[in-house]
């Protein structure tokens, strides 16, 4: 027994010498201040985030890596906005095997910096210095200049275009000391310390007339549940930490969705909320503040829809409108020998990619189809929003698209005998019809149509802007993940041999009246007021000569009657094929007879 017991020891000592020992790295995190534990600490290699510990009740992790050479170990603790102390995120050099790694997190100070004004992102001075990649990605997004945007400058103070003080203006409209709230999230750091407090047409400074700036969402430290609430009215807090002479150190307090920012010349915090959807409603999800009527409602459109539902289908806003990159990467630029090199999934673009021809056709899908139905054309089409996260259109109520529907033979228009047409609101003021006017034609509108009184006071009008909303008039819009279908009875005309139909959904950034009313030509970057997002067509070939074949108004043809018939439109295949059927000269058949004689020639009814 003894000899066995030994011969174990020994083979696992030769064990033991064969195989390398695991090389954990273990040790705690505690306060920068007063040394005490921290538990519910996320800590892990910094850029990764795999394998994953987190801090028990006396600080202390482990985690089972072996690195080759020196790392960074990282440390945060999820930013709680209702917590008592708050903390940066940190880290500490470690090498394989090491014990007694000491993390110690700075706390955010209480205190507000009441002279704070946020930095610009534009370089020199500018958070581009660090970050050239993502302010050149951001400089070209809706979010750069949003202080500046022609068209809200126009229906704010008609200050925008040369053409931009016709048609409504908010402040001509409006009881003096009323800032209607565009600021509020077109310049939100114009707004910071006194949320709807500022004009826009006044708005000033650097950082302000940028619009929506880095500053803008990384020092926003929460956005709450109140999603009803605009922005800095209610939705979302913004937070300028008192640190360094004078405040100096109040820039660096920044926040993001990672969990590993250890870097000398920023004090970042770890905000999940950074990587959920809640977090663009602080701007994209408002009703109006007096009366309820709702302003953008994309947040709960969202919510609404199969990208909200966990699983593998699951799709944040920052999903589709920040994506990843397509490499590997530094977050910033190379400074004192170069930035850390994190995946893909670690670095997402700031280019906020909205509603382009692109976008919207990837998104968004026409379908169509048509077959005869006795003397009329039956036509059918369908929009299919299975694409987007939220409705189609979204966003501003003055977002609008329309499917316009045309069948013709020849070159002559059919008749509509049923179906649904394009809303009086697609049309300009203009008198008499323009190009671009389709009220009336056969067809759909997709759009939130609000009616309300101007200020308040006088008559009821639609469409308004939610700021003078009193209530839904209509809501058209396909939700995510719906479908908007319709069908149309168009009359055909004797003798008609063929008709061609045709369906285009536009989507159309501002209502034509208010486009027209503005001079507007472009959007405030330059691209076009409306996007053609699909176009189908299709041909429909009819066999004629029917009730013309019944010579003697006796409700039967000859044979040679319905030769002639099917000829016309099979051409010479039609003929042989109903020559050979039957060459009787005395047999007869019936018009419903000859339809579906024709009608199984045709080979049915064909959609394309």
């Amino acid at each position: 027994m003894r000899a066995g017991r030994a011969a174990t020891r020994v083979a696992l000592i030769v064990i033991g010498l064969v195989l390398p020992a695991r090389g954990d790295i273990s040790g705690r995190v505690r306060r920068g201040d007063t040394l005490a534990p921290l538990a519910g600490v996320r800590v892990h290699l910094q850029a990764q985030p795999t394998p994953l510990a987190i801090t028990d009740g006396e600080g202390r992790f482990t985690l089972p890596v072996a690195p080759a050479g020196e790392v960074v170990v990282s440390a945060a603790l999820p930013y709680d906005a209702a917590a008592a102390v708050s903390f940066e995120t940190g880290g500490a050099t470690a090498s394989d095997g090491q014990r007694a790694v000491d993390i110690r997190l700075a706390p955010i100070p209480d205190a507000s910096n009441p002279d704070y004004e946020p930095i610009k992102a534009a370089m020199p001075g500018g958070c581009g210095d660090c970050h050239s990649q993502q302010l050149g990605e951001w400089q070209g997004s809706h979010h750069a200049g949003a202080a500046v945007d022609t068209w809200v400058l126009d229906l704010f103070s008609g200050s925008g275009t040369p053409g931009g003080s016709a048609g409504y203006v908010y402040r001509a409209t409006h009881d003096a000391g009323e800032t209607g709230f565009c600021a509020t999230c077109h310049a939100p750091v114009a707004e910071a310390r006194a949320p709807g407090t500022v004009y826009l047409d006044e708005v000033s400074g650097d950082a302000a007339r940028e619009g929506v700036t880095c500053s803008a969402c990384h020092q926003i430290d929460e956005v709450n549940e109140n999603v009803a609430a605009l922005h800095l009215l209610g939705n979302a807090t913004m937070r300028f930490p008192l640190a360094g002479a004078g405040g100096s150190g109040t820039h660096e307090y920044v926040w993001g969705p990672l969990d590993d920012v250890d870097y000398a010349f920023m004090r970042a915090s770890y905000q999940p909320r950074f990587a959920e959807s809640r977090f663009c409603a602080s701007c994209h999800q408002y009703d109006n503040p007096d009366t309820g009527a709702p302003g953008q409602h994309t947040y709960s459109e969202w919510l609404a829809s199969p990208y909200a539902v966990p699983g593998d289908g699951f799709r944040t806003c920052q999903d589709c409108h920040m994506p990843e990159a397509t490499s590997a990467g530094p977050l910033a630029d190379a400074i004192g020998g170069g930035d850390i090199t994190r995946p893909a999934a670690q670095r997402h673009l700031h280019t906020f990619i909205g509603s382009t021809p692109a976008t919207l056709a990837a998104a968004i899908e026409l379908r169509l189809a048509a077959h005869l139905d006795g003397a009329a054309l039956v036509v059918e089409a369908s929009v299919d929003n299975h694409g987007a996260g939220h409705s189609f259109p979204t966003g501003v109520s003055i977002r609008n698209a329309l499917l316009v529907v045309e069948a013709t033979a020849g070159d002559a228009a059919l008749a509509r005998l049923d179906g649904p047409t394009v809303p009086w609101w697609a049309d300009d003021d203009v008198a008499g019809v323009q190009e671009g006017d389709y009220a009336g034609q056969p067809g759909l509108g997709f759009a939130k149509i609000l009616a309300g009184r101007i200020n308040g006071s006088g008559a009821e009008t639609m469409p308004v802007l939610f700021i003078d909303a009193e209530r839904v008039e209509s809501d058209t819009a396909i939700a995510a993940g719906a479908t908007a279908s319709a069908s149309w009875r168009f009359a055909l005309p004797d003798g008609t041999t063929e008709a061609q139909v045709g369906a285009r959904l536009l989507y159309r950034r501002a209502f034509r009246a208010l486009a027209v009313t503005k001079g507007w030509t472009v959007t405030p970057a330059g691209g076009p007021i409306e996007i053609e997002v699909a176009r189908a067509e299709r041909t429909v070939p009819i066999a004629v000569g029917f009730c013309a074949g019944d010579c003697n108004g006796d409700g039967a043809v000859t044979v040679d009657e319905l030769v002639t018939a099917v000829s016309i439109a099979l051409g010479s295949a039609g003929l042989e094929r109903c020559s050979a059927v039957n060459t009787a000269e005395d047999t007869v058949v019936t018009i419903s007879e000859l339809i579906a004689a024709v009608n199984a020639a045709l080979g049915g009814c064909p959609d394309d």
